[in-house]
């Protein structure tokens, strides 16, 4: 026989997803002044503490019986099949084939199902352990937010006070190896990473830096290849030198060949003759014309001269 208080509270965790069944707790959300119904504040229920896999299976079938309750020498709790997918008894001796003609105890089973591994199941049968409710009140709220649509979110709706809770229970699973092996399996599908190292079978094109770039293996070529520069005559690297100072004050001996297209140790040598090197910053390893080759205020300083004679 099922328990009155039990076989409500059973009921109402399959009721519709518009209202939920849970215990009071206070909140601090705006609450607008409605009236809480409490016709059934005196009907006693039970706070009955089930595993994560059968609550999960409770509620993928809203509406759905989940089970029975035996009550005799102890309590157990007997899940329905179709909702926790047990096969039954029936389906299981399906595909045994038996034969008067054969010895006692012998079947004929399916070809290839001796080997076939046998998938972990979730126990049918639940034993509840029972326990008083000392010292303590608590009640069950249902909260009905049909008819706010979109303010369902910010607003409260209608409280109904579906009981007190007069016992506590635990639904506790049967310590088989069936359990045991469910649990392992659960234990290892939660470790597995999820993300898996793949092996591709064609390399990507990427592009990767490279460390010789063209314009060295062009140098490197011409100097493999024995190429070098013809001194020219020092009046005309000199001229050339004079012609660069006039655009720039101060030249690094990199630039001055560039510019001249003349070795270092020659250029070098006219560069000692009309420049001097500094060694001090701000234009330190930088070569500048001496004070009397200089040239740079000249132009300016005719034009003030003719200005003055007009």
């Amino acid at each position: 026989m099922l328990h009155n208080s039990l076989a409500w509270f059973l009921s109402s965790l399959c009721q519709a997803p518009s209202s939920h069944l849970a215990v009071f707790k206070m909140s601090n959300r705006k609450r607008t002044a409605v009236d809480v119904d409490t016709d059934n504040a005196k009907r006693g229920v039970w706070l009955v503490k089930v595993p994560r896999y059968l609550s999960d299976a409770w509620e993928q079938h809203p509406g759905k019986e989940v089970g029975r309750l035996i009550i005799g020498g102890e309590v157990v709790f007997r899940t329905n099949p179709n909702i926790t997918g047990i096969p039954s008894s029936s389906s299981a001796e399906t595909n045994v084939v038996t034969n008067s003609a054969l010895p006692p105890g012998m079947q004929i089973m399916p070809v290839g199902s001796r080997g076939t591994k046998k998938q972990p199941e979730t126990p049918s049968e639940h034993k509840f352990v029972i326990s008083d409710i000392n010292n303590q009140t608590m009640a069950v709220f249902s909260e009905d937010k049909t008819g706010l649509e979109e303010r369902a979110s910010v607003e409260t709706g209608k409280l109904s006070v579906q009981g007190r809770v007069v016992k506590r229970a635990e639904c506790r699973p049967p310590d088989t190896s069936d359990y045991l092996s469910m649990k392992i399996k659960g234990i290892k599908e939660r470790q597995e990473p999820r993300r898996k190292i793949a092996l591709m079978d064609k390399a990507e094109v990427k592009f990767k830096p490279t460390a010789i770039h063209a314009e060295d293996l062009a140098r490197e070529r011409m100097k493999k290849e024995g190429a070098k520069t013809v001194r020219a005559d020092k009046d005309v690297v000199r001229d050339a030198l004079f012609a660069a100072f006039q655009n720039h004050q101060y030249y690094r001996l990199a630039d001055l060949q560039k510019l001249t297209n003349q070795p270092p140790n020659y250029l070098k040598e006219i560069l000692v003759e009309i420049a001097n090197y500094n060694t001090a910053p701000p234009h330190r390893s930088m070569w500048e014309l001496k004070p009397e080759y200089r040239n740079y205020g000249c132009d300016q300083g005719e034009d003030n001269d003719e200005d003055e004679e007009l």
